[in-house]
């Protein structure tokens, strides 16, 4: 099968097209998957820059991607969940800018019928680690307030309309030309990052999701919460002990897929509570392009391979 792939660390210039790369097989409690879409993320650039390596050692060669869409095309022993013909979307860490990719059953779930193929790649990882940082981590409650930083990227686009979904007040940071998109997603607040220093306009709310990085970010993040607050990190460590010294709290947050987040986040989407931004698709040959606009970090919402085209 062809596949992009890296076999060195290193930027852009390292991925490259195999045309000969042996079709994975399904182990025990994995299914094997034809690949539609393949969902870019920032994720993607900290692999293969080697900035993951101490989390998620990665052996190279190594394909691209770790979100998928596509059809079920074998199962592995013990699967008896999905079946062969089956549309589903996921996780996949053996890589997903391929023509067959194999995930855990237990990482998968059927894609919302709502959505075609391969445009069901833009949710898993966006969306799965929005729902965790709101629900599994902040426990989010109706009425609460939630600051989504980059709120026009993949996870803050998401975070936006869960938050609304849930009942909460939400304030949100992106640049001017996309705050009428964000309003329509549903953001009661939105800040010019550009323009305007959010912790001298923003006070007293109970989440902030940090999406930015560094450490003046993470200091200006803990003085927007009130008393109580939690600031989840999904960027770096969380100052957990500058946090407890003010009586609030932080956490750091990797995503851990499960099917039961997936297929809720499905038929959010599938019910038009939650609709995914898609800023493009693009066919195979344009994914390192996108990989790179990816890395620069202006993308509105996902970008997504078409791996067929």
């Amino acid at each position: 099968m062809k596949a992009l792939r890296f076999h060195q660390f290193g930027g852009p210039e390292v991925y490259q097209v195999d045309n000969d790369v042996t079709i994975p097989e399904p182990a025990e409690g994995q299914i094997q998957v034809q690949v539609s879409g393949a969902g870019i993320n920032p994720v993607d650039w900290k692999l293969r820059e080697g900035y993951l390596e101490a989390f998620f050692p990665t052996p190279l060669p190594a394909i691209a991607g770790w979100e998928y869409s596509g059809t079920v095309s074998k199962l592995g022993a013990g699967v008896t969940e999905f079946n062969v013909g089956d549309e589903v979307y996921g996780i996949s860490h053996a890589g997903c800018m391929a023509e067959y990719t194999v995930a855990a059953a237990s990482e998968s779930a059927l894609k919302p019928f709502s959505m075609d193929l391969p445009d069901a790649a833009s949710i898993p990882l966006a969306a799965l680690t929005a729902w965790q940082a709101l629900f599994d981590v902040a426990d989010l409650q109706p009425g609460q307030r939630v600051f989504i930083q980059a709120a026009a990227g993949g996870v803050g686009t998401f975070a936006i309309q869960f938050a609304k979904w849930k009942g909460a007040y939400v304030v949100g940071t992106a640049s001017a030309k996309n705050h009428h998109l964000l309003q329509e997603l549903g953001a009661d607040e939105l800040i010019d990052y550009r323009t305007t220093n959010y912790a001298e306009v923003v006070k007293d709310v109970d989440v902030v999701l940090e999406a930015v990085g560094g450490e003046e970010n993470m200091k200006k993040s803990l003085s927007i919460l009130k008393p109580g607050g939690i600031l989840v990190s999904i960027t770096s460590p969380e100052p957990a002990e500058a946090a407890a010294a003010e009586g609030k709290r932080a956490q750091y947050l990797f995503m851990k897929p499960t099917t039961a987040n997936l297929t809720k986040i499905a038929h959010l989407v599938q019910d038009v509570k939650v609709r995914p931004v898609v800023d493009a698709v693009v066919p195979f040959h344009e994914a390192v392009e996108a990989e790179k606009e990816s890395q620069e970090g202006h993308v509105v919402g996902k970008l997504v391979v078409d791996v067929r085209r």
